[in-house]
């Protein structure tokens, strides 16, 4: 697996932090390839924020590390489509191409559609806050729709109809791409329309019909029961402590329902006490809504080992690369199926339970676990944050036998009922 790494002098001791220091991008694949090289930037190391790996204040430079970023995830992506693994020539050669390409577009009104989508990445962020996630996504779709424009024909504003998604749904299907990445496209393509008939860009509708539907399908997403929780939690890490770290963050998102985005940067304050009852008390960065969530004793445990702190924040596709050989030394191997649509074709394929645990893994692992417990499904959306319970039950990886089991416990299937029996 591929991971994208920025450090400060190239990763070597630091003997003075009083001159600027040479940034360095890490492209790690496996222990295959390990590349690195200076970004051409340097940086004082207060500056710095070692946890996102930017700049604390600037701008004009955490915009060439996201775009960098994303140069690199294109890479990866494409090359995982091809089933291939470049040498480290072919990931020098590709670092390269970046800072010959990457020149500084001409300014340009915001009267076409690709124009208009560098706007609303660009503009100041007073009118609508969005987050970097968004950001980044909003630049890979862009990058995407200007491949289309490229290859295919030309787009804008009024060319976005019927027509137009059944023509990019093929474009998308010949080059092997799987539903739910050409559904991500859809729907941030639609954000983009929406921005546009608010700010009277276009009058444009035709993407709100029926037929113009975000593309998706379950992929087999797995949870991980309480058995299967405790098993991780039993492990004895103690001696390699990065493995001890993603798995305990991992357990505080599997008992707290959180996204990645908030229990990877849990902090002291938001840690309180009320009528008692110890909680985390978080306003979450995806929606903005702040929640209130009991500790489950396995929480408190992660929190007294640590001085009563949260465990120490690391990068997400750190957590996703640990927690796999975490959950594969739990024994959490059993085999499992999972079918996905790719170039218009149903792929299948057989994989070891554990090769399919990953950060988003623990918030499922709550949601599901929570439900089969009986609990309100109305308090466990509280938590989650889906808005109806369709979403919520589309969500949850729950069984026909599980669910069967939940209900044997009613007071219907206990014969218990006030009905009377004629």
């Amino acid at each position: 697996m591929a991971t994208i790494d920025y450090r400060l002098n190239g990763g070597k001791k630091i003997h003075s932090t009083d001159k600027p220091l040479k940034i360095y991008l890490r492209y790690r694949i496996g222990s295959k390839v390990d590349f690195n090289a200076s970004i051409g930037q340097s940086i004082l190391f207060k500056d710095w924020n070692s946890e996102t790996k930017k700049a604390k204040k600037d701008t004009n430079l955490n915009n060439l590390i996201n775009r960098l970023t994303l140069h690199f995830e294109d890479f990866t992506l494409d090359n995982k489509r091809k089933g291939y693994t470049p040498n480290r020539i072919e990931v020098k050669k590709h670092f390269e191409k970046f800072f010959i390409t990457a020149k500084p577009e001409p300014k340009q009104n915001n009267d076409t559609l690709l124009s208009y989508i560098d706007y609303l990445i660009e503009r100041p962020q007073t009118k609508r806050e969005l987050k970097e996630s968004s950001i980044n996504n909003y630049r890979r779709t862009k990058s995407f729709l200007k491949r289309f424009n490229d290859e295919v024909y030309p787009i804008d504003f009024d060319r976005i109809n019927l027509e137009w998604y059944n023509d990019f749904v093929e474009w998308c299907e010949s080059q092997n791409l799987s539903k739910n990445y050409i559904g991500k496209h859809i729907k941030t393509l639609k954000t983009f329309m929406n921005c546009a008939i608010e700010d009277n860009k276009t009058d444009n509708t035709q993407f709100r019909s029926k037929r113009f539907i975000v593309l998706r399908e379950d992929a087999d997403n797995v949870y991980l029961t309480f058995e299967e929780l405790n098993r991780i939690w039993s492990l004895d890490l103690s001696n390699e402590p990065r493995k001890e770290n993603a798995r305990d963050l991992f357990l505080i998102g599997a008992y707290t329902g959180l996204r990645v985005s908030d229990y990877n940067n849990i902090k002291d304050e938001n840690l309180t006490t009320v009528n008692g009852v110890k909680m985390f008390k978080i306003k979450t960065q995806k929606t903005g809504k702040e929640v209130a969530i009991p500790l489950h004793p396995i929480v408190l445990q992660i929190l007294e080992k640590n001085n009563g702190t949260p465990p120490k924040r690391i990068p997400d596709q750190h957590i996703n690369v640990l927690i796999k050989e975490v959950a594969e030394s739990a024994g959490i191997d059993e085999v499992s199926y999972t079918t996905i649509t790719k170039g218009g074709k149903e792929v299948h394929k057989k994989n070891y339970k554990f090769e399919l645990v990953k950060t988003h893994t623990a918030r499922r692992s709550f949601c599901t676990n929570a439900y089969l417990s009986n609990m309100s499904t109305i308090d466990i959306m509280a938590i989650s944050g889906h808005t109806t319970e369709k979403a919520f039950l589309n969500y949850i990886k729950v069984t026909p036998e599980e669910t069967a089991i939940r209900m044997s416990s009613h007071p219907f299937f206990k014969g218990q009922s006030n009905l009377k029996v004629v």
